[in-house]
């Protein structure tokens, strides 16, 4: 008990300090006299809550997490782990950034594995109320300690780690898709829903043709068939609750069309096939079980697939709808980035000519911070680096080498930025071969950028 101790003693320092007695200290911490004699001069001494030891730091000033590493021991009051003050400790000192507190006491609940199960339900309790970040490490103690390889709190854990992971750095979104794929099947329902989402994301967004088929057509068949099951479910109206997916069901549904028609456009070229997934996801008005927030994901789906009907149109060398395609796009900014860079492939291809175009979204791109989107920030930011490079090729083209290095470097800079490997190589060599072409502030612009690469490998 001498740690414990040791908290009391800096407790009565303390107050004698402040000049009071337990009565008025009491009254300054809103804690009870009676209460306060227990915990300082019992026998034995009655344990602290949390709050208590709060509102004892708030009475002297002190920040936040004071005297924390000694408040340990009251979490292990007679030597064993009180959970009731075990699991506010731990999310407290998570929120406070006190990882030594942390590890310490997960340490000590790791001398027996049951307590695994708690560890756990703490970092649900911090992810699920927003707090991802701070979640981490439980989830990194489930993994490391869970006994049974297809426990569903391992694999949860797994698929929160993915989550709290994904960023704007495609190598780290790269290893996090990859570390968590061998347990998304073993995950409950809804989650694998979820995950099956962002793993299809993750991997669109990174270029990963087969990763992406693969987990596109995953979505596709696991969408359609909990639907099927929740209909069944469905009919018992009186019992029925619906999956605890993030999103609604209707989302994971018309995904899985959305994104087997993507692989199918972007990496196949089979454009006939992609327009049977194209009318897939048209119009999901028909889906059972819509409330108000499935109703507008309906809508934005119809956008969508106008959207893609048009992107494959342009692929084709249909320049006809380029001016109502333009008047969509208007109307629908979330759509203008991956339909710009359709745009520019197309345009590079079969050699047309899209000066309005580019003249006519020319604040857009310039300013490419001030795009809002309703397209996750990985799959943005990816995109705007592929439309820097086809831009370079556009202006290439047409002979205007200016522009086309400060596009191949506009593209090289964001490919640093976001660890785009792919890109990075693809800017490299561009700008190699049109090097004498290249002003001395652009040559020196691209020696800056490749020297910060291998300075901070």
């Amino acid at each position: 008990m001498q740690t414990t101790t040791t908290l009391r003693s800096e407790i009565e320092k303390g107050i004698a300090a402040l000049g009071m007695n337990f009565s008025s200290f009491g009254e300054l911490s809103g804690i009870n006299r009676g209460i306060f004699s227990a915990i300082l001069n019992g026998n034995p001494p009655k344990p602290i809550s949390l709050n208590q030891m709060e509102a004892i730091t708030r009475a002297f000033g002190k920040p936040a997490g004071w005297m924390f590493d000694l408040y340990i021991e009251e979490c292990f009051y007679d030597g064993k782990p009180n959970r009731r003050r075990v699991e506010p400790f731990l999310i407290r000192c998570a929120e406070l950034g006190l990882t030594d507190c942390i590890r310490e006491v997960l340490n000590r609940l790791l001398e027996d594995l049951k307590h695994v199960s708690m560890i756990f339900d703490i970092g649900e309790t911090l992810f699920t109320s927003g707090k991802k970040q701070e979640s981490l490490i439980f989830y990194e103690c489930v993994v490391e300690n869970e006994k049974y390889n297809h426990a569903e709190r391992l694999a949860v854990s797994y698929y929160r780690i993915f989550r709290a992971a994904l960023g704007e750095d495609n190598e780290k979104n790269l290893r996090a898709a990859m570390r968590f794929e061998p347990f998304c099947g073993k995950l409950p329902d809804h989650h694998r829903l979820d995950g099956l989402l962002h793993l299809t994301h993750t991997y669109y967004s990174l270029g990963r043709w087969t990763e992406t088929e693969i987990y596109a057509d995953e979505l596709h068949s696991f969408s359609q068939t909990v639907y099927q099951l929740e209909k069944q479910r469905m009919k018992n109206r009186s019992k029925y609750t619906p999956l605890p997916t993030e999103r609604p069901l209707v989302v994971y549904y018309g995904q899985g069309f959305l994104m087997k028609e993507a692989v199918l456009v972007e990496h196949y070229q089979k454009l006939e096939e992609a327009k049977i997934y194209n009318q897939g996801y048209t119009d999901l008005s028909w889906f059972e079980g819509l409330n108000e927030k499935g109703h507008k994901e309906v809508e934005k789906f119809k956008i969508y697939a106008s959207a893609n009907a048009m992107n494959i149109e342009i692929l084709k060398g249909n320049t006809n709808i380029l001016p109502s395609f333009i008047d969509f796009l208007d109307s629908h900014p979330s759509e203008r980035l991956p339909s710009l860079l359709i745009i520019l492939q197309s345009a590079n291809k079969y050699n047309f000519k899209i000066n309005e175009v580019l003249f006519h979204f020319h604040d857009f791109l310039k300013e490419y911070e001030d795009v809002k989107t309703q397209y996750n920030k990985r799959s943005s930011l990816n995109w705007y680096v592929n439309i820097c490079f086809e831009l370079a090729t556009y202006y290439l083209n047409s002979r205007d080498f200016s522009f086309a290095i400060n596009s191949a470097l506009r593209s090289l800079e964001m490919a640093i930025i976001i660890n785009n490997k792919d890109m990075f190589m693809k800017c490299v060599p561009f700008f190699e071969e049109f090097r004498n072409k290249a002003s001395e502030e652009q040559k020196n612009k691209y020696e800056n950028l490749v020297r910060s690469v291998y300075q901070n490998a």
